[in-house]
């Protein structure tokens, strides 16, 4: 579902993120010498307006779509967005070496396996990994991503009323991708294993990427809300008085303190089901030998005080939040700080990777860092 719909490029395309919590659009234009931000913004989503990546309110997600658009004084109208959520699907296969119209419909019907929904309502585009030399055949190493067909209409439905153009709709995963390509460090033949961990407001994604190529997605129900839900159910406070106290007092690496007991054991199943998805994929893909392996924590909860140490010291395996948004553009001092475009990366990491769809334009060469500066880089590692 990488490419859609196409058009012929005009104005810088927008990232639109519908997050079941959270709105978020980024745009950025090309000048010379690189990328410069043109703005971003975000909005709340109604309680139920989007649920499991389906849009049940489509009115009033239009009245956010229209609002951010008029606020934030983008540059046209055009707009590649996402589906996300459980009901997307993906999955790696291995597959015949098949001629391409063949091998499309043999995809069609060994992904109707594993989907929730019919095959004849969904959408699905693939991508070769590489090929599996065997005695006696080659055989294709597929990734295929796949969602609900009206899940997707009513997305492009959704954005013409906005008057939006809609360019694509892609899945999360590789609008991750394409910004981890912004990081110095990156390529096709890193031996790192990289985990990214997107904690949302109703789901947290889990997206592997060995070798510059996205090779397994898991979504757990764990997300910021539960988090607050937790405090909430702990001190008898409103949610709004426990989304508060989230943001102003909880230290997730201070264990002795009420706030921290509160959640730790919803913390624990989320470290403990990461720690569980990287295993699995050194069992499955690597004879059950570790990797060098780094952990991305994105999504609005990866602000939270501690979270870092804290899965990091849980897991096992060097742990940083993804801030790349601060590093793919130059910015305007006169309407930005660079404080506040680093509290909200985390939050952006999915929009800014649609928002790229059409730049090529590589980040400039970061200055060396003095010896008062610190040198753990994105990629920064521990030996599994």
């Amino acid at each position: 579902m990488s490419a859609l719909l196409g058009r012929a490029k005009k104005t810088p395309v927008i990232g639109l993120d519908f997050g079941s919590g959270y709105i978020k659009m980024a745009q950025f234009k090309e000048e010379s010498g690189g990328l410069k931000l043109v703005n971003f913004g975000v909005l709340p989503v109604p309680e139920s307006a989007i649920i499991e990546g389906r849009i049940e309110r489509p009115k009033e997600i239009q009245e956010i779509l229209k609002e951010l658009i008029s606020f934030h004084s983008f540059l046209g109208n055009r707009v590649v967005a996402n589906v996300s959520g459980q009901l997307v699907v993906v999955k790696e296969l291995l597959m015949e070496d098949l001629p391409e119209e063949e091998l499309y419909e043999s995809i069609k019907w060994e992904i109707e396996k594993f989907l929730p929904f019919p095959i004849e309502k969904s959408t699905f585009d693939y991508q070769i990994l590489n090929r599996v030399v065997e005695e006696k055949s080659t055989k294709l190493d597929v990734l295929v991503t796949a969602a609900p067909l009206d899940v997707v209409q009513l997305a492009v439905e959704l954005l013409k009323i906005a008057n939006l153009e809609p360019v694509a709709i892609e899945v999360e995963p590789f609008a991750e991708l394409r910004l981890l390509n912004f990081m110095e460090d990156f390529s096709l033949g890193s031996e790192i294993l990289l985990a990214i961990v997107n904690i949302g407001y109703n789901y947290t994604s889990i997206n592997i990427i060995d070798k510059g190529m996205v090779r397994f997605s898991r979504t757990l129900p764990i997300g910021g809300r539960k988090i607050t839900e937790s405090i909430s159910n702990y001190f008898g406070k409103s949610y709004e008085e426990s989304e508060e106290m989230k943001i102003k007092e909880l230290d997730v690496i201070m264990l002795d303190t009420p706030i921290t007991s509160s959640v730790k054991p919803l913390l624990d199943n989320l470290t403990l089901e990461i720690k569980r998805s990287i295993s699995f994929y050194f069992n499955k893909f690597n004879e059950g030998k570790t990797m060098n392996t780094a952990i991305l924590l994105e999504g609005g909860s990866a602000n939270l005080k501690g979270i870092e140490q804290f899965t990091e010291e849980s897991v096992g395996f060097s742990t940083v939040v993804n801030r790349l948004f601060t590093n793919v553009a130059s910015f305007d001092t006169n309407l930005f700080t660079k404080e506040y475009l680093h509290d909200m990366a985390p939050m952006f990491s999915v929009a800014t990777g649609l928002a790229l769809r059409e730049h090529q334009i590589k980040p400039k060469t970061k200055k060396k860092k003095g010896k008062s500066e610190s040198t753990k880089g994105p990629l920064a590692y521990k030996r599994g």
